[in-house]
């Protein structure tokens, strides 16, 4: 009940309460039922509405990227609003009926008057401070052309989850942030069950690239990468300059 309750501040707040103002980071897209490594689940019965359309709504995720566990049984779940990963597609029975979740629809307008008092003063807060901070702040991550040839083979890596194209760029942005990284690329997923979905390839800050060639505009060298599907690059400012990755 209430996953979700932090916002995502590509969304606007309708009520911007006084612990959200000074975020400065977005959660990860989940806000209704996430499961975590989890194995040998029974799950059945659920009514989930997520917060937002581009939420997860029931989703399964594996440390490492690996392929998450299969259910051990399950059914009777339905999602009103928000995403469900393949995985668990099976399962889950899409509903219009929003009431069946618990969110209820009124046509008259009680709660709508204490709408219009919130709204103007806290939503003008951080529209008008934000551009003073945020705005000038150097990017964490750097995008670099490179036509159709993103993925870096000579960098040591790790490949990632698979993320459809709406929420990738947010997913696989968090999961650099979390771990051993200095750069991503997103590339279309060759995977028959995957299909629609961008793959994560998370390259290490830890290790450096072979050979040492690699290590110096890597994108000039054609060995040094391979050929991608819809593929982008994406590297932290500080390994830009360290490796002088330039556009393709």
């Amino acid at each position: 009940y209430d996953n979700g309750v932090v916002p995502r501040l590509e969304y606007e707040e309708a009520v911007m309460e006084d612990w959200m103002v000074n975020l400065s980071k977005s959660r990860q897209s989940y806000s209704g039922i996430v499961l975590n490594s989890a194995e040998e689940v029974k799950l059945w019965s659920n009514n989930v509405s997520a917060r937002y359309e581009t939420d997860y709504a029931f989703n399964t995720v594996e440390d490492g990227g690996a392929t998450p566990p299969p259910l051990s049984a399950g059914g009777n779940n339905r999602v009103c609003k928000g995403i469900v990963s393949p995985e668990l597609a099976s399962v889950v029975s899409e509903e219009t009926d929003a009431s069946v979740c618990g969110i209820v629809v009124s046509s008259s307008s009680p709660t709508a008057s204490p709408t219009p008092q919130p709204t103007p003063q806290p939503t003008k807060q951080p529209v008008t401070l934000e551009p003073t901070d945020a705005p000038t702040v150097t990017p964490k991550y750097i995008e670099i052309s490179c036509g159709n040839k993103c993925h870096l083979i000579q960098w040591p890596y790790k490949m990632g989850s698979s993320y459809v194209p709406s929420v990738a760029y947010e997913e696989c942005e968090f999961d650099c942030d979390n771990g051993d990284c200095k750069a991503f690329s997103l590339q279309d997923d060759t995977r028959s069950n995957f299909s629609g979905y961008k793959r994560c390839f998370l390259y290490k800050a830890s290790k450096e690239p072979s050979p040492e060639i690699c290590a110096t505009d890597p994108f000039s060298h054609p060995f040094c990468s391979y050929a991608t599907s819809g593929g982008s690059f994406f590297v932290t400012p500080a390994a830009k300059e360290q490796y002088n990755v330039q556009n393709m």
